[in-house]
């Protein structure tokens, strides 16, 4: 994917020895089904527990799903 260079730490400022962390430019998506019983976020719109939803089904970012106190499918770990 895309990745982000950044910089973190230079060591020995004339010796070419840096530290450097690549982080992705953007969030993973994932899926959760709108209802005020489901818990769980979905890497795949296919998954078997979201075939489940009888609701609407969000794509949304991991990081706010997390946030919103989903947890990672079962069958998808």
């Amino acid at each position: 994917g895309n990745f982000t260079l950044i910089f973190l730490k230079c060591f020995l400022p004339l010796a070419a020895f840096c530290l450097f962390s690549f982080l992705p430019t953007q969030s993973t998506d994932v899926y959760i089904c709108v209802s005020k019983t489901a818990k769980k976020f979905h890497f795949e719109k296919n998954c078997l527990g979201l075939q489940q939803c009888t609701h609407t089904v969000k794509k949304i970012t991991k990081t706010d799903a997390t946030q919103q106190g989903y947890t990672v499918c079962l069958m998808e770990r």
